[in-house]
């Protein structure tokens, strides 16, 4: 077979028509074709392959050979995409909201068309130009997708951009009505648009229904239809797999009895779930807090908690209350006064008695529940801590009435997280960096730095000595305190991973990031078992899993809470907040979600019944909520900045 030598004789048209009867096997013409040159130009004849173009571009070519101004409007994708919106926006209302949905994807394929012809400086000037417009008018989620292109340089990208990369590979599907489309296209052929044209033809799957618009299939998308074909895939290939969601063996539960008392003022759901096991109280007990599934066996190394600690957990746990929506929980509200709004990240220790506050100046502040009953036992307390020795010093908790400051970052403080053997608190911070500070020394003693920008989140292991970070740089990590280095960068989300939490199996991580998805992780592959997608529009900002494994909850920057089953992947209710969700907690028998907003309400949802609902919303008088937590005895605690909102 034989083809032409670019520039020995035939026109570039001519080249052009020859690669494409190659491309597509079309040999006796392309022969054909070759000899009727030969006879009258004398052209030289070529091994084959030696210069084979991408069908796309051979389309692009050819589309540029018959439409000579379209080579011309290469250099003005800006000029005519802008007439075209003009365009559109200028119709009558049924018009116009047909159309308006063709503009997002012709976007897209404009700026793709600009890195392939390696036009970068056109490319800024029309997405800069341009995005403010298309995003208005797109659906919920997918500012995400345009902040992802923007980091196109080159060709090059095209293919490792997970967002370019399925747009320059498929046709998105579009329906409009045939007397829209007729508009369109005589508009553009009119004002000579040919770039324009060629996108509707070869890049857009146009599906028309006869007639003028009709309204009702003008509805607005969904979450579902907003969510990149690209996600939809890998949710469904990646929540096919199986994950093991039992508890340890050696959890604290395992030790409890219940009485027949508790067992009547368990939910319907608990109620069902105790039919099914045997009649020993052991054992319905051990199906109430882990249900039927199996304990997990460890399958990465871990350390067992301190005797002390156990057997503390162990004599809470009996002491434990259930809470429903008949008996709803006491609340503890801790409100921080004189911040100058300031404050930035509340947590609970895991001592359950004093709490930490993360500020904008950097600082991080320690402050006990217990206050102290009079002045002079303060200073009598503050003059014996003078004089002990500096290592018993360190050892003593935060003392009733007072409050220990912990400087060490360079930024202002994102997130805290403290582990289970009381003894360690964890900071990140928007200077990059993750601090582990020792509660019994009262200082820094290690600085993690792995992460490229700033840290959002940090959540410490059931089970020491592993912690996890979310970041800018759209990765969460897994670190043990005994490297310096991750263990595990977990990667697939598509923007900033703004929060992070541990199963409490320790065995999986959840992570909840600004591409409005929720992923579980395995932390001894590093490899993602859940794409939980559907559940918000906007930014996830706080996460908690329920206590028995099974449950996880979302909440997002739009004041929606997601509540998912982790097993099946499942989307189980969604209920509304007062402002972005600051933060979220099960209690301990996993039936109740409570959640903490910007709005200033603590909020309390069944979840544990047949379909959730929200209970009640208790608001406070001029403070955000920065933090909720269920005590192991089932009282439910709250950090507020005063004067915030």
């Amino acid at each position: 077979m034989a083809t032409l030598r670019s520039g020995s004789g035939a026109s570039d048209l001519d080249w052009v028509v020859i690669q494409y009867l190659h491309k597509n096997q079309c040999f006796e013409a392309e022969k054909s074709f070759l000899k009727h040159l030969a006879s009258k130009r004398g052209v030289d004849v070529v091994p084959p392959k030696q210069q084979v173009l991408q069908d796309d571009y051979l389309k692009y070519l050819v589309m540029s050979k018959l439409f000579p101004e379209s080579v011309e409007g290469e250099a003005s994708y800006a000029a005519s995409f802008r007439e075209l919106y003009n365009f559109v926006v200028g119709l009558i209302d049924i018009y116009r909201e047909d159309l308006q949905r063709l503009l997002y994807p012709i976007f897209i394929y404009c700026l793709l068309d600009l890195i392939y012809l390696q036009k970068a400086a056109e490319f800024k000037e029309f997405f800069d130009s341009n995005c403010a417009l298309v995003e208005d008018l797109a659906a919920p989620g997918r500012s995400e997708e345009l902040q992802q292109l923007r980091k196109l340089r080159s060709e090059q990208d095209i293919d490792h951009n997970p967002v370019a990369s399925k747009f320059w590979h498929s046709r998105a599907g579009v329906g409009v009505s045939e007397q829209s489309f007729d508009l369109l296209t005589r508009f553009l052929h009119d004002h000579k648009h040919y770039n324009i044209v060629r996108i509707l033809h070869e890049r857009l799957n146009v599906q028309f229904y006869p007639g003028i618009p009709v309204r009702s299939k003008l509805q607005p998308i969904s979450i579902e239809d907003a969510i990149p074909v690209h996600v939809k895939e890998e949710a469904a290939a990646t929540n096919a797999e199986s994950v093991q969601l039992g508890l340890l063996p050696d959890a604290p539960e395992e030790k409890v009895v219940m009485t027949q008392e508790e067992i009547e003022g368990c939910t319907q759901r608990d109620r069902e779930l105790l039919k099914e096991t045997s009649s020993k109280k052991a054992k319905r007990t051990r199906a109430l807090y882990f249900g039927n599934d199996k304990k997990v066996k460890k399958s990465i190394p871990m350390l067992d908690l301190p005797d002390e600690i156990s057997e503390k957990l162990k004599r809470e746990v009996g002491q434990r209350e259930r809470v429903c929506r008949e008996r709803l929980p006491s609340i503890c509200c801790a409100t921080f006064l004189n911040t100058h709004r300031m404050m930035t990240a509340g947590h609970m220790l895991a001592n359950e008695v004093d709490l930490a506050a993360g500020f904008e100046d950097s600082s991080i502040q320690l402050r006990s529940l217990k206050p102290a009953e009079t002045r002079d036992e303060m200073e009598e307390e503050m003059m014996d801590l003078m004089d002990e020795d500096e290592e018993e010093a360190g050892q003593a908790a935060v003392p009733p009435g007072r409050s220990i400051e912990l400087v060490g970052h360079s930024g202002p403080v994102t997130s805290l997280s403290s582990s289970a053997d009381e003894t360690i608190l964890m900071s990140s911070s928007c200077d990059s960096t993750v601090r582990l500070w020792s509660l019994e020394l009262k200082k820094c003693l290690v600085s993690y730095k792995s992460h490229h920008g700033p840290v959002w989140g940090v959540s410490c292991c059931p089970r020491q000595p592993y912690f996890a970070t979310a970041g800018w740089d759209g990765t969460a990590r897994v670190w043990s305190t005994e490297h310096p280095k991750p263990l595990r960068v977990l990667v697939g989300h598509l923007s900033d991973v703004d929060c992070v939490c541990w199963h409490p199996n320790a065995h999986y991580v959840a992570t909840g990031s600004s591409d409005c998805t929720v992923r579980l992780w395995d932390v001894a592959t590093g490899g993602a078992v859940r794409v939980l997608t559907g559940g918000h529009k906007h930014k996830v900002c706080s996460l908690a899993c329920s206590p028995n494994g099974k449950f996880a909850a979302s909440g997002a920057v739009d004041g929606s809470i997601a509540l998912w089953d982790l097993g099946e992947a499942r989307l189980l209710g969604q209920f509304s907040a007062g402002g972005p969700v600051w933060s979220l907690d099960f209690d301990r028998y996993g039936s109740m979600l409570a959640s903490g907003d910007a709005g200033g309400l603590v909020g309390l949802y069944d979840a544990g019944a047949p379909e959730p609902c929200k209970i009640v919303s208790y608001e406070t008088k001029d403070t955000p909520v920065y933090n909720v937590h269920f005590s192991r005895t089932n009282l439910l605690f709250a950090m507020a900045e005063f004067g915030g909102r």
